[in-house]
């Protein structure tokens, strides 16, 4: 399952179409033959200008509507985070504003275009090819609002990470700042942002790791905050999505040193939360163990409760990995 919209172009801006199809039907063209009549030579001339001025405008909007792929048959998970990201009405709204403007250019150019087929002063013919450019220029802003906005929104689909289905998964989830970019950073070939500051990841970041069992790709997620789904912002609705569509095992990463800037109590709570309305099997590791002042003990006590063992890793130092990996091995094999 690759991503859908990774190779989908922004439509031209406004301007920049208009500006492209205008100069281009105003261009020095073949010279006239000689000896032709004048006022058939000014009639096709202005004729032709409407006419490259719709098929360049015309196939450019209706190329990308085209080129876009069919939302209903995109697969639930992009279609969720396209929904995340963009909004799958506003973008269906916007996709139809585009293809109305080009099929209302059309149809301006046919009346126009016979108009002046009709016409025999040349002055009458060039007014009539301004009104056309006019009204042209106007129905294009009219849907300026619906093509800025999917020229905003392409750039993320894009960015998406593409799945490949035949390899496993593991999904990477829990508060910010708790070490999951770490975490993917030593589990595969993928390199964290490097930053002075506590950070938490924009988006989904896969990673891949040759294990016995083959290629397994790891996805680290935006930290989640415990708190109800309506309340959940567009980074922690990615992953969401992540754990609700993705088959495979999830990573829950606990910090019970708390230097992430939540209490244990919210990260068991978001725990369970997630256990309970997103079902899936969830290794707990419990984060730098090499800080000395931690939760730890309570910790294990709370997840023995719920009957989980946890393990102890050291994202940063590498304590632990290898038993996480045996771990994760032993889980994607079905035992």
């Amino acid at each position: 399952m690759g991503n859908p919209f990774s190779s989908i172009v922004e439509p031209p801006a406004i301007e920049d179409l208009i500006d492209i199809s205008f100069k281009r039907a105003f261009s020095k063209g073949k010279p006239p033959k000689k000896r032709r009549d004048k006022m058939l030579a000014i009639r096709e001339k202005e004729m032709g200008r409407i006419q490259s001025i719709t098929d360049i405008i015309s196939s450019k909007l209706e190329n990308f509507v085209k080129n876009f792929p069919n939302i209903d048959e995109v697969d639930p998970f992009y279609r969720e985070l396209l929904d995340v990201l963009a909004g799958i009405d506003e973008v269906k709204h916007s996709l139809g504003a585009i293809f109305w403007a080009s099929t209302t250019i059309k149809r301006i150019s046919r009346v126009y275009y016979s108009s002046i087929r009709g016409e025999s002063d040349p002055d009458r013919m060039a007014k009539l090819r301004r009104e056309f450019l006019g009204r042209t220029a106007s129905v294009l802003r009219r849907v300026r609002r619906e093509i800025d906005f999917l020229r905003d929104s392409i750039p993320k689909l894009r960015d998406l990470p593409d799945f490949d289905m035949n390899s496993p998964v593991v999904i990477i989830a829990g508060m910010p700042n708790t070490g999951k970019s770490t975490l993917l950073s030593k589990l595969t070939t993928k390199k964290p942002e490097i930053a002075p500051y506590p950070f938490t990841t924009k988006g989904l970041i896969i990673g891949h790791r040759e294990t016995s069992i083959g290629r397994v790709q790891f996805v680290d997620t935006p930290g989640l905050l415990d708190r109800p789904l309506s309340e959940r912002n567009k980074m922690e609705l990615q992953a969401i999505a992540a754990l609700r569509h993705l088959r495979g095992p999830a990573i829950y990463i606990m910090d019970p040193t708390e230097t992430c800037g939540y209490p244990l109590d919210s990260q068991l709570s978001l725990l369970r939360e997630l256990m309970g309305s997103l079902p899936k099997r969830y290794l707990v590791v419990l984060n730098k163990c090499d800080i000395k002042d931690g939760k730890f003990p309570e910790a294990e006590r709370e997840l023995e409760e719920m009957g989980i063992r946890a393990l102890r890793i050291s994202a940063e130092r590498g304590d632990g990995l290898e038993e996480l990996i045996s771990e994760l091995e032993r889980v994607l094999r079905g035992k």
